[in-house]
Formats: C-alpha cells, sequence, structure tokens
C-alpha cells in the first residue's frame, strides 16, 4: 500500500512548514544534509530502518519543494549527490533546537540497536559556539564502528559554524585522534591536558588557531 501525504489543511504557517517537512524521516535527511552532499546510497546506510522507495520518495517530495537540489559531484565520480538548496539550509536551526531540545532523552545512554555516528555528535559543536575568533580546523577521527578513519571539517567564524563530511577548504590545524577519544573531549568532560598526557590527540598547523577552537566550543583545557 502506497503512503499517504498528510496535509493539514490550515491556514497556519506551522501547518503549512509541516506539510512540507512533517513526515517520517524528512528533518532526518536534512540534518544529514547539514554535514553536506550526500549520495542516495549515503542517506540509505545512515538512516537506519528507511525503506528504498520510502527513501526516494522522501527526497522527490523535497526536491519538488525546493528544498534539495540533485546534481552530479565530481569529487565522489558520476553519481548524483542531495544537497540543501538555500530554502533547505533555512531549516538549520529547526534541526538544531530539536537537538538542544532531545538531549534530555539521551541522559540514559543509547539503547542496544541504536545506530551512533560521529557527524551527528559534531554538529551540536553549532549550538556551542561562543567564540568571536575565525578558523578552520579538520579531524582526522579514527575508530568507529567500521574502523576508518574519518574525515570533517569545522569551519568557525563569529557569525557562522559550518560543519562538513570530506574536505572542503584549506585548513590552518589538522587533528588526529580517535572518536573514542572525541567523545571523551566533547561530552564526558575530558581535557585537552590529560589526552596530551597519553599522547592521545596529533595536533599539525597553527596550534593557536587549535586552541581558538577548544576555547570557542567550550572544551576543557586543564
Amino acid at each position: 500500500m502506497s503512503e499517504r501525504k498528510r496535509h493539514y489543511h490550515q491556514f497556519c504557517s506551522v501547518a503549512r512548514a509541516l506539510d512540507v517537512v512533517g513526515e517520517r524521516w524528512s528533518l532526518l535527511i536534512i540534518r544529514e544534509l547539514l554535514l553536506g552532499p550526500r549520495r542516495y546510497s549515503d542517506l540509505l546506510a545512515r538512516l537506519k530502518g528507511i525503506t528504498p522507495n520510502l527513501l526516494a520518495k522522501r527526497l522527490a517530495d523535497m526536491e519538488c519543494h525546493d528544498l534539495i537540489t540533485k546534481q552530479q559531484h565530481s569529487s565522489i565520480g558520476s553519481t548524483h549527490v542531495y544537497e540543501l538548496s538555500e530554502v533547505g539550509r533555512e531549516l538549520e536551526p529547526v534541526v538544531l533546537s530539536l537537538g538542544r531540545f532531545g538531549i534530555r532523552y539521551m541522559l540514559s545512554g543509547p539503547k542496544d540497536d541504536d545506530l551512533m555516528d560521529i557527524g551527528w555528535g559534531l554538529l551540536v559543536l553549532k549550538l556551542r559556539y561562543q567564540g568571536q575568533k575565525s578558523g578552520t580546523i579538520t579531524l582526522l577521527l579514527d575508530g568507529d564502528a567500521d574502523a576508518v578513519i574519518q574525515c570533517y571539517q569545522v569551519k568557525f567564524s563569529p557569525s557562522y559554524v559550518d560543519i562538513r563530511h570530506g574536505q572542503h577548504w584549506a585548513s590552518d590545524v589538522v587533528v588526529s585522534l580517535s572518536v573514542l577519544d572525541y567523545r571523551r573531549l566533547a561530552f564526558q568532560g575530558a581535557s585537552l591536558a590529560e589526552l596530551n598526557a597519553k599522547n592521545k590527540i596529533k595536533v599539525e598547523g597553527q596550534q593557536k588557531k587549535w586552541l581558538h577552537f577548544l576555547v570557542s566550543f567550550g572544551f576543557e583545557l586543564e
């Protein structure tokens, strides 16, 4: 049986917005694309539980509403990738506000069947930024579920923080550490001094930019 499209039939901006993005998975697709362009296969792998047909329908609907664009991306071959449009990027504060609201429901820890992804944790940095500096940090994170080194970049300025999967910009600093140690530093109260003492972090580039990054996002130094 095909899925029935929900409409609230209310002349209200909240209802109209939910007509467009209120279906299951839509905002999680936006969350994924906040980290940069994704192939259909990437989205299918990262959205545990969605069916191929439903993902295709969601993407088609979102493209129809000008939330996303589909185009070829030379850096990953001839396959199509999906990216947020300017309209779609207006949903960033909505997704981040939902993330802030949802933190209270994560305090008991992950369930046995929960998928975890460091990219989702990195999006939290957008909520934590309190700095007045600019810079670009490349994070090389080792040891997640597939034991492959993952590359993320954080580009920050006084007005905006952009976080992307992969390499998109020239970097001031390249920082290598494990996913586990990043989680300890970001979410479990570990300090930079503690991890440095155990040689858990390798930093190449402008040390001052690295310190600006840590201070601006509220990481513990000592």
